[in-house]
């Protein structure tokens, strides 16, 4: 379960970054679908809020 909300944590923490960076860099450039991009963003706050949680209530020296 640790690992799961390790892993978790990391792939929402790289959705978010990723959803901003692309999101904005089409937002600059006129793009019509920045808010696809942008809507990410939510996506991988709820998964990292998820995985922190799945982390925190494991516990690791239970193996």
């Amino acid at each position: 379960m640790h690992k799961l909300g390790v892993i978790t944590t990391l792939l929402a923490l790289i959705l978010s970054v990723f959803g901003l960076i692309v999101g904005f860099w089409k937002m600059l450039n006129g793009s019509d679908n920045a808010e696809v991009w942008l809507a990410l963003v939510p996506l991988g706050f709820v998964g990292l809020l998820l995985g922190v949680t799945l982390t925190q209530l494991s516990d690791q020296k239970k193996k």
